[in-house]
């Protein structure tokens, strides 16, 4: 096994800054989360009609996806060589409490099938083999901090078996108070 040490292409996401390999890409810690990865998106240049309509939790691992692979490094790889491994500790919690909203009063009984899809922890990962036309295994853990160790070994196991060529391994995270994304690219 390759050691967990090993420095990794990396973009992490946190406090209003977007830093890629070390350096600061995109930065505004005054905007509160919406408008902050409103102006990511558009400062990175990113043009995807779908984003405006994902829930807050893909649009920070959108982003960070789409900085981290911004140089094309899938370029060249089968979309089946490519796998992605994620985690993060809230599942889904801020789109399931909108979810719970919409179906609680009786009354005004409205659920959304747009939110619904949202309430999926993995949807994340969808959106970015969407966007990549990544068609690799993928896995989604939930647990209650960042191991980068363990997720490190799933993702380098995954391509020592075979069953990937590279791998997208991270982090994204996201609550009304706070959020954090960290991927890595596994080779």
């Amino acid at each position: 096994m390759i050691p967990t040490e090993k420095i990794y292409p990396c973009c992490e996401i946190k406090a209003g800054e977007i830093i890629l390999d070390g350096k600061v890409l995109y930065e505004n810690k005054e905007l509160p989360f919406p408008k902050f990865i409103k102006g990511a998106y558009k400062a990175l240049e990113l043009n995807y009609p779908k984003f405006h309509k994902m829930d807050r939790l893909c649009k920070l691992a959108f982003v960070a996806a789409n900085a981290l692979l911004k140089e094309g490094q899938l370029e060249g790889y089968a979309p089946s060589d490519i796998g992605i491994v994620m985690a993060n500790s809230k599942a889904t919690l801020h789109t399931d409490s909108k979810y719970a909203d919409s179906i609680k009063d009786r009354a005004d009984y409205f659920p959304s099938p747009a939110v619904f899809v949202y309430t999926l922890p993995n949807i994340m990962v969808g959106e970015i083999c969407i966007k990549y036309k990544i068609k690799g295994e993928s896995v989604f853990f939930v647990s209650n901090t960042f191991d980068k160790k363990m997720l490190t070994e799933y993702s380098q196991d995954m391509i020592e078996t075979g069953n990937a060529k590279i791998c997208l391994m991270g982090w994204v995270d996201y609550t009304d108070t706070d959020y954090h994304a960290i991927l890595y690219l596994i080779q």
